[in-house]
């Protein structure tokens, strides 16, 4: 088993940004981390088991996730807007409109 699953994405391209949705089915916006940087972005977390004991099968997916989402133009994370409702996060980066300059942001779940 690899040290992080990588969640299924869907990118779509608008005009003025990007829609990354992603699949994440029992996990809490408080065990999501999202960064933005100046052309892609990172989703990281953990999925916790819904019970405690001792499983005998465990077919569900729970432990450590990543994912890295990389676009063609540079894009403006800080403008960026999320949002974590049935088990889907989507999130909406704007495209840059100025130069790529190389920073970090963290990017902000509303519930």
């Amino acid at each position: 088993m690899p040290a992080f699953l990588k969640p299924p994405v869907d990118v779509i391209e608008e005009e003025d940004g990007y829609l990354v949705v992603v699949d994440l089915p029992g996990v809490k916006p408080e065990d999501i981390q999202l960064k933005g940087y100046d052309n892609y972005i990172e989703i990281e977390g953990v999925k916790k088991p819904p019970f405690a004991g001792n499983y005998l099968l465990m077919e569900r997916f729970s432990g450590k996730f990543k994912r890295k989402v990389f676009f063609r133009d540079g894009v403006d994370t800080g403008s960026s807007r999320a949002t974590l409702e049935d088990g889907v996060l989507t999130i909406f980066i704007p495209k840059s409109k100025t130069k790529v300059v190389l920073s970090t942001t963290t990017i902000i779940i509303r519930r």
